[in-house]
């Protein structure tokens, strides 16, 4: 049945219609392979009417939900933190000052900012020279005490992984707490290949034996990070063969100690801007007699959802769950951040037995949700006009951006989903809003469990979405 032809039946014949509607949704599902018990499915129409549910199987039974979980970090973060609120990081000093000399140590202090990027940091120490100082006697002294010390959040998957999607989180994290690594082949066949990082601060240490080689293959390279024997930094080896004429490789590879990390980007930053510096990079906590010598603010918190959504950005997800915590009673830790996320589910009314939450991002096979209790999250969000249009806006749409730009780009789909994607090994979710157009909107959560492959389940949960988009 064509769309426009479902919408005026739906107009004239609401109830006849509204029960073809669920069978052919359901007639789909049993189509698609997929057992029902590896499903919990809830689409839910909300119209000036009232609610009807469209499709319904096992939607108070739990499955783990991977990534939607940042719909719960999400809406946790809209309840406690007030839009436009921007984390702060700060250069500290008790030390004198001798005309344009620091006579003593530097302390840069982290606020929880996930934003602190290389121009943020740059723009810090540009307010820095602006001040007047052009040398520093001292040490940089990295602090990062408004969280707790524990960087891998034991609720995480337990395989611990290099790449930056297993970043580390820290109150003083920089870039992600990854490095850009690019290698390229040198000028000739049997020359060093290339290796170069971005910052390229004295943080890491590279070892290559990487060589170039006739050819455009780079099947054949290795590069592996490791912490140093002293835990100050980090080992990058490279090794392998790169093609003459292979593109330049790219990957972002995680840090391990993330507060040194930025720490040593600002020494890097300060000998670009002329500022003296011949110290040590070191943790430590500022004196309480510490007088502010520059600051910066970080994106507002709702922007921040955006950038965890959109790309289900992991690391943005535990410091923004951090956060919370640290708001409330600092150092902010985890389990203090996971409280308030299950706090909130409670005050929802939810029975307990339809959610079970140890990890904000969803990398984690501890998490479990029914389909209603994020259908649930979902109608708060989308009727609170304080928050409603700053949670759409940081779901990924359909056919368009995010992790849904190549999903759901067919004619009289792409632009009227908007969801969180979810996944992981035998996983597989989508859960947010459908638009209808007669000004109706669905919500909607859809959990996988199983063995079956992921394109076959985003399958069934792109047809279903797009089956609701009634013109």
């Amino acid at each position: 049945m064509k769309a426009a032809t479902l919408l005026i039946l739906l107009l004239l014949f609401p109830p006849l219609l509204a029960a073809q509607e669920r069978e052919l949704l359901l007639d789909a599902v049993k189509k698609s392979g997929l057992p029902l018990d590896s499903l919990s499915l809830l689409a839910v129409e909300h119209s000036a009417a009232g609610n009807r549910a469209l499709l319904e199987v096992n939607a108070r039974s739990t499955r783990i939900p991977a990534s939607v979980t940042k719909l719960i970090t999400a809406a946790a973060v809209f309840r406690e933190i007030p839009l436009g609120t921007r984390f702060e990081t700060r250069l500290l000093s008790n030390a004198p000052r001798e005309g344009s000399t620091l006579r003593g140590d530097l302390v840069l202090k982290g606020g929880g900012d996930p934003s602190l990027l290389s121009e943020n940091l740059w723009l810090l120490v540009n307010r820095l020279a602006q001040s007047g100082i052009g040398k520093i006697d001292g040490d940089i002294i990295v602090d990062d005490s408004y969280f707790d010390a524990v960087l891998i959040d034991p609720g995480r998957d337990t395989k611990r992984s290099e790449m930056a999607y297993d970043a580390p989180v820290s109150a003083l994290s920089f870039n992600w707490n990854a490095m850009a690594l690019t290698i390229q082949p040198g000028a000739r066949v049997g020359d060093p290949a290339r290796v170069s990082l971005e910052p390229a601060s004295d943080y890491v240490q590279i070892h290559s034996t990487a060589r170039t080689v006739a050819g455009n293959s780079i099947a054949r390279l290795v590069a592996s990070r490791r912490p140093t024997p002293e835990q100050d930094g980090d080992i990058l080896s490279v090794s392998g063969e790169i093609g003459i004429n292979a593109s330049p490789f790219e990957s972002y590879r995680n840090v391990s100690q993330p507060a040194l990390w930025a720490g040593s980007n600002l020494k890097l930053y300060l000998a670009y801007r002329g500022i003296q510096f011949g110290g040590q990079v070191r943790h430590g906590q500022a004196p309480d007699n510490s007088r502010l010598l520059a600051k910066i603010e970080g994106r507002p918190v709702e922007q921040l959802v955006v950038d965890m959504n959109k790309v289900s950005s992991n690391f943005i997800a535990e410091m923004l769950a951090k956060n919370l915590a640290a708001r409330r009673q600092p150092p902010g830790s985890m389990a203090a951040g996971m409280a308030i996320l299950n706090e909130y589910m409670a005050a929802l009314g939810l029975d307990s037995t339809e959610y079970a939450l140890v990890n904000p991002s969803g990398l984690t096979r501890q998490n479990h949700l029914s389909a209603n209790a994020l259908v649930r999250v979902l109608e708060d969000m989308g009727r609170d006009f304080r928050v409603e249009n700053e949670f759409m806006a940081s779901l990924p749409i359909s056919g368009i951006d995010g992790t849904l730009r190549n999903r759901m780009g067919q004619t009289g789909t792409k632009g009227w989903v908007r969801a969180k994607t979810g996944y992981i090994d035998g996983a597989v979710s989508l859960a947010g809003y459908i638009g209808r157009g007669n000004g109706e909107r669905v919500t909607f959560a859809f959990l996988y469990n199983g063995p079956a492959p992921a394109y076959q389940v985003r399958a069934l949960f792109d047809k279903l979405s797009s089956q609701m988009v009634v013109h």
